[in-house]
């Protein structure tokens, strides 16, 4: 039943991470956060402009201006996570890193230098047990041999922790840390041969491939419970019109997995709210070879096993460049404890990057 009742609490706010209930977001260059669930938002830092020469900054310069800004409804930042410490770390075309000591967020990694592919979004990802931050190379050309990346020392300190064999994955999804059986997971894609679900509990030392090789193993955003692991598959554009979606979940005691709803579209970002509710997101990729509703949905749960789809945005093309050219709706990562369903829609006829509240 459709049913989700939306607040906007700002006009163009990428939602990206929560943690102690105090949320975190961005928009262009610049992260925000908010101790009020949204209703107020203050303006931490920005990205530096790490490009040498005074035309360049000033280039930087005028496209920071907030005329520009709301001209151009840029995204910029495509992830951002806080760590335990309290130091964020936002991702673009590298890793920047802000700890309060500066005015602006500091570059510490750059992919093009060390020939590294950034990310998925959603995919740059903190391990609270640990402090670390993983993230696995999105890579859209075979055969490539796919890495994890790792940043450690309150994220000075990046390496290259593990690397899948050439022709193994074409690229990692996501990381997930499980802290139910404290050990990370890995998922990849996206060839039946190369969906899979991979895991470590030594810090990469050592990987290793739980299942896969079929779409229903072909998964973005997974949510660990406490007997198992729920998750949408991602079958997209790319496969048959015989390839439907459903939410799956995996349970440890009996050692199988459960079909739990049809969700038709594939199935993209997940987050958690506190109370234990938990919120799954789809997509809609205009090139699906099989007939489904133009918009990009929400399933909601307060168990993880009985799911209900609760909002539906339909599919608009922004026309904004180097951003997902389909309908999806952003979630953020995080310790689960906001009490409120936060999103922010893309390539939708209503919201499109626009920071969105759903109190339940």
């Amino acid at each position: 039943m459709l049913n989700a009742e939306w607040q906007r609490l700002h006009p163009r706010l990428m939602i990206q991470f929560v943690r102690n209930g105090i949320l975190y977001a961005s928009e262009d260059h610049w992260v925000y956060r908010s101790d009020d669930r949204g209703k107020s938002w203050l303006r931490i830092c920005r990205l530096e402009c790490r490009w040498e020469g005074a035309a360049e900054h000033c280039k930087d310069a005028i496209l920071r201006t907030e005329i520009l800004r709301r001209m151009r409804r840029n995204v910029g930042i495509h992830n951002l996570v806080v760590l335990p410490s309290g130091t964020i770390l936002a991702q673009y075309d590298g890793i920047y890193r802000f700890d309060g000591t500066k005015e602006k967020a500091r570059f510490v990694f750059g992919f093009h230098e060390e020939r590294i592919l950034g990310p998925l979004k959603n995919g740059f990802v903190v391990d609270d047990s640990t402090g670390n931050v993983y993230f696995g190379e999105y890579n859209n050309t075979r055969p490539y041999s796919v890495g994890i990346i790792r940043g450690s020392e309150d994220g000075r300190r990046w390496d290259v922790c593990f690397r899948f064999q050439e022709g193994a994955v074409k690229h990692i999804h996501s990381i997930v840390p499980d802290p139910y059986r404290k050990r990370i997971w890995i998922c990849t894609g996206d060839k039946d041969r190369e969906s899979g679900l991979f895991y470590t509990d030594d810090d990469f030392q050592s990987v290793h491939r739980f299942a896969g090789g079929s779409q229903k193993w072909r998964m973005i955003g997974m949510l660990p419970l406490a007997d198992g692991l729920v998750w949408g598959s991602d079958a997209g554009q790319d496969t048959s019109a015989n390839s439907v979606n459903y939410l799956y979940y995996w349970d440890f005691r009996n050692q199988k997995m459960e079909q739990l709803a049809c969700i038709d579209k594939p199935a993209y970002y997940s987050m958690r709210i506190e109370g234990g509710g938990m919120v799954i997101g789809t997509s809609y990729e205009p090139g699906i070879k099989r007939p489904v509703e133009q918009s990009a949905d929400l399933w909601y749960s307060t168990d993880g096993l009985n799911w209900e789809r609760s909002a539906a945005f339909s599919f608009k093309p922004s026309g904004r460049n180097n951003r997902t050219r389909y309908a999806t709706v952003n979630m953020p990562l995080g310790d689960g404890t906001s009490p409120d369903v936060l999103v922010t829609p893309e390539n939708v006829g209503k919201y499109d990057f626009q920071l969105l509240q759903w109190q339940i």
